[in-house]
């Protein structure tokens, strides 16, 4: 049996020790299962989206797990080399890309900007989920740190995803929030990610809603 785990650092297991530290690992072996993680540190949700549709035309896992990066993130191309870029305005990209990125970084600013990438990036994961279940392949998603504010804030259409997407809705469901509210601390101060005992919690939080799919 596989457990398919996709995501950013936070899925890597960043400052955790690797993937073989993160939560898919104690999720995989509470179920005897094997461990498949292809998350990737900074990556935007369409790359996510992109190999986890690539990884699926061969293969059906028993258990398919997504972390959701955060909506400003995309990924850029030049002759074959990916960059993947955020809000910081500190990604190294190919000199060729400097002033994009630049104009980039500032109209990521406007509230307009975040509104119109959190609408792509909702429907982008609602199409996704109805792949795996046309597939018949169990699922369950989360968001790593952003919530879908903007369509609460502006009370946008809300998908019923079922037992398959721990409360998108809610920013105290997302892990970060999650492990700050039950007393986790960062392992480094200057970023955002967990040691591997917040990732053993965080599994152990998850158990449940995979025991609904």
């Amino acid at each position: 049996m596989i457990l398919y785990v996709n995501g950013d650092s936070h899925s890597a297991g960043h400052d955790a020790g690797g993937p073989e530290f993160s939560y898919g690992q104690h999720v995989a072996d509470s179920l005897s299962m094997e461990f498949v993680c292809e998350a990737v540190p900074a990556c935007s949700n369409d790359s996510i989206i992109s190999r986890t549709m690539k990884y699926i035309e061969n293969n059906h896992p028993d258990l398919l797990i997504i972390g959701w990066s955060t909506w400003e993130r995309e990924t850029w191309w030049y002759y074959d080399q990916s960059y993947h870029i955020t809000a910081s305005g500190t990604d190294t990209v190919h000199p060729a890309l400097a002033d994009k990125y630049k104009q980039w970084v500032i109209d990521s600013c406007s509230p307009e900007f975040q509104n119109r990438v959190e609408e792509r990036n909702h429907e982008n994961i609602w199409c996704l989920h109805q792949v795996l279940l046309d597939k018949k392949i169990k699922h369950l998603f989360f968001n790593c740190y952003s919530h879908f504010f903007y369509t609460m804030a502006h009370n946008k259409t809300r998908y019923d995803w079922g037992n398959n997407y721990v409360d998108p809705y809610d920013r105290n469901s997302t892990y970060y929030h999650w492990l700050q509210n039950n007393g986790y601390q960062p392992a480094n101060p200057k970023f955002y990610h967990y040691g591997p005992d917040a990732h053993r919690a965080w599994a152990d939080f998850l158990l449940p809603y995979i025991n609904k799919l």
